[in-house]
């Protein structure tokens, strides 16, 4: 692997710089690089590596003649996937693209998947078949990837930061991994805390997740069926007119009070406002008018 210093960051290639390595690899790193180094700045890209920033196209037009030409290879469709997951940001470095193109690609039969209930934890928290393989064996610490996993659950759809993230991952592994951990190791585990997060996320929206997450299970209830009903009522900036009688009977079953809970609960969170015209403000107004925000 080359390293070359440009703008005071440290960039190391396998293919760009090397002249007998098959053009499609080196488009492929070019893509890693560019969006997980460079941000997809295409200048600061240019400026690393000046040599090779006017074939990057024809490096394409190869990619997409191997990929169209090998439909049917297990090792085109492999590169093809760790393509389309770094243009979907889910590849997280560039130490987990290179071993997704070690295991998937340039090893693609290192072992077979491995048969025990850790690894079938993997699987099911999204991760693919780069985490089964052989060469990662490591992974034999039933209860570290259970809390992995599970505290990735608790922590979807929060108000966490970046530094957040690292902490609890950290915490967890250190914590309860007691033999010595690779850089290999801790770039799979985060690959897999990482990945359980952004499924979660994926799977319920965040104002969904803070209302289920209520203390008071009744209320929570009440305002998960009342914020779906205005999904299904409405597009947000569009209002609903909402008798009292219809709320509490019709949509939700319960009484005045729980229901207004609800609707209270939902104004807080800012899901919805009250926008009723002023000429419905008087004290035998019957409904009201419910503008959807999210």
């Amino acid at each position: 692997m080359l390293a070359i210093l440009r703008s005071n960051i440290l960039v190391s290639s396998k293919y760009i710089n090397n002249k007998n390595a098959r053009k499609y690899l080196r488009f492929v790193e070019w893509k890693a690089i560019l969006r997980l180094v460079f941000d997809t700045d295409n200048i600061r890209m240019s400026e690393a590596f000046p040599d090779q920033a006017t074939e990057v196209f024809n490096w394409h037009d190869k990619y997409i003649i191997y990929i169209e030409r090998n439909a049917n290879s297990p090792k085109a469709r492999a590169l093809h996937a760790i393509y389309l997951d770094l243009l979907n940001n889910k590849i997280l470095n560039l130490d987990e693209f290179y071993l997704r193109l070690k295991a998937d690609f340039t090893y693609p039969k290192i072992g077979k998947p491995l048969k025990n209930k850790t690894n079938s934890l993997v699987k099911n928290s999204g991760s693919n078949q780069f985490y089964n393989t052989k060469e990662l064996t490591f992974v034999d610490n039933e209860m570290l990837v259970h809390l992995i996993i599970k505290n990735a659950i608790t922590l979807a759809n929060t108000n966490y930061s970046p530094v957040v993230l690292l902490e609890v991952f950290n915490t967890l592994v250190f914590k309860n991994y007691k033999g010595q951990l690779t850089k290999e190791m801790l770039t799979i585990l985060r690959g897999i805390f990482t990945k359980k997060v952004n499924a979660m996320e994926k799977s319920i929206t965040r104002p969904e997740a803070t209302i289920l997450r209520h203390p008071i299970t009744k209320l929570a209830k009440n305002t998960y069926h009342l914020y779906g009903l205005f999904k299904l009522q409405c597009e947000v900036g569009d209002t609903w007119e909402l008798p009292l009688t219809e709320l509490t009977k019709e949509q939700l079953g319960v009484g005045k009070p729980a229901a207004l809970e609800a609707v209270d609960l939902l104004i807080k969170l800012k899901l919805i406002e009250i926008s009723e015209p002023k000429k419905q403000q008087a004290a035998n107004a019957r409904a009201t008018v419910y503008k959807r925000l999210k």
